[in-house]
């Protein structure tokens, strides 16, 4: 029995191993073709394979090398992990241009020669910022492998703490506060909010869209990590801010083409809600909604009347999405809501053919 169950669990490592290494190589494979369908389309070159497979492997290896020597090094063998990185991450893009030119010399389209005359330095600046392309991509897939990691971590240990305090009627109440922190976050590592800060001043100067979209993620990390502790409240009007940043961000993504409109009614700084049960509502409207056109535009109002909060969504639905449905984000919402306003509170979620529609009543 215990031989077959260690069998199992082998091959199940095995077919996820297989499942991770072939979804690597279809995204290369992808993104190779692009950039050579791209060269070809506008500029009307195609290099020979032979030529293109060194390159393209020189960058492959920059990007693996970068994500699981540089950064495991720096962020889990050493003390001062930021500062680590970025002294490795500047003698490796050194390196990497030196076999660069060493390569072209090979295939003999320049000679091995550092002069800063106006043609070298142009050279110099154009494979920098290849290498940067790649170590910047090679940060984000590391951070959001080790957000998985940390995430599967931490609930394993979140789950058994709040198992334990379940089971001591005493700290019945210690209980509910730490299932609410747990179901509003789902861990937001500070690891990943530093890093994007990292990435942020690595590329904002490249691209300022790009950088101003980090920085975004950032904030609205920062304020679900701060938001996170201690099971605190944030005034209306602070939940309803980083709405309009999510708002923001997803119009740089889709290059200001999401008609959206906010409206906003009441004295919203009077009232305390608990946070991130707007900004879900929403970003699950982002996530869903079609929001791409001018003429069926999503709806989002927020109107405090005394006591009473009335938050609606309206938006068109898409035909097919990429995302799955399992409505994760809606059940916290709704366990959170119970916890924290028992019999005070009303969500009602409209999910018709074309049409969904949700309206959130809270007696603050």
């Amino acid at each position: 029995m215990i031989y077959r169950e260690a069998n199992a669990r082998k091959n199940v490592i095995m077919s996820t191993t297989k499942v991770i290494f072939f979804r690597h190589i279809l995204v290369w494979s992808l993104f190779i073709l692009y950039e050579i369908a791209i060269i070809k389309i506008t500029v009307g070159l195609v290099a020979s394979p032979f030529h293109m497979g060194i390159y393209y492997a020189m960058n492959i290896i920059l990007f693996y090398f970068n994500a699981h020597v540089i950064l495991d090094f720096a962020f889990f063998k050493t003390n001062r992990p930021y500062l680590t990185a970025i002294a490795l991450i500047e003698l490796e893009l050194l390196l990497f241009l030196y076999l660069k030119f060493q390569v072209d010399a090979w295939f003999g389209r320049t000679g091995i020669s550092f002069r800063l005359d106006k043609l070298h330095e142009k050279l110099y600046l154009t494979n920098l910022f290849r290498e940067i392309f790649f170590v910047g991509f090679s940060i984000a897939y590391w951070s959001l492998l080790n957000m998985v990691k940390f995430k599967d971590r931490n609930h394993v240990i979140e789950k058994a703490h709040l198992q334990q305090i379940a089971n001591n009627l005493e700290l019945e109440n210690k209980y509910i506060v730490a299932e609410n922190a747990y179901l509003q976050n789902q861990i937001s590592p500070h690891l990943l909010f530093n890093t994007l800060n990292f990435i942020y001043n690595a590329i904002h100067k490249l691209s300022d869209r790009a950088g101003k979209g980090v920085m975004l993620l950032a904030e609205l990390m920062r304020y679900s990590l701060l938001s996170s502790q201690d099971n605190r409240m944030v005034s209306l009007s602070e939940e309803v801010k980083q709405v309009e940043k999510l708002i923001e961000l997803s119009n740089l993504r889709f290059e200001n083409e999401l008609y959206l409109r906010l409206s906003k009614k009441g004295k919203l700084k009077e009232a305390q809600i608990p946070p991130l049960i707007l900004v879900t509502l929403v970003e699950n409207m982002l996530k869903h909604g079609d929001l791409g056109e001018k003429d069926h535009p999503g709806k989002i109002q927020v109107e405090l009347t005394g006591n009473i909060l009335r938050f609606t969504t309206h938006n068109r639905k898409r035909r097919s999405t990429p995302h799955s449905k399992g409505g994760m984000g809606l059940q916290n919402i709704e366990k959170r809501l119970l916890n924290l306003y028992p019999e005070k509170h009303t969500l009602t979620i409209s999910d018709e053919d074309t049409i969904y529609h949700t309206e959130l009543t809270l007696n603050l």
